[in-house]
């Protein structure tokens, strides 16, 4: 089930900037989590990131989630570390991902 009121859009001076979306993948948790949160270049570094997550953390405190997470890949060029850490997220766990193309059959 989407809870369509825990994605959150910014605009700057009438100009679309970024846009976060939830995801209910961790409520038996008690906890809100972002799934995606975008930012459009010219408009990083200007506050609208952490806007967008005091916004979702506020939404996730008033349906009564005891904590809220992400996931982020560290080898985003975008260096969102400082940005997290400026909101108050820490991090809980580091985990390595491995991926393999597994061409489909008559594709």
């Amino acid at each position: 089930m989407t809870a369509w009121d825990e994605w959150f859009v910014a605009e700057v001076d009438g100009v679309l900037a970024g846009g976060l979306q939830s995801s209910d993948q961790a409520l038996d948790q008690q906890q809100g989590w972002v799934k995606s949160l975008s930012v459009l270049p010219a408009y990083r570094r200007r506050g609208v990131g952490g806007a967008l997550l005091r916004r979702a953390f506020a939404r996730y405190a008033d349906k009564g989630r005891q904590s809220a997470g992400l996931g982020v890949d560290l080898t985003n060029p975008t260096a969102p570390l400082s940005l997290y850490r400026s909101v108050g997220l820490r991090e809980t766990w580091w985990s390595d991902m491995y991926e393999r193309v597994v061409p489909a059959v008559g594709v």
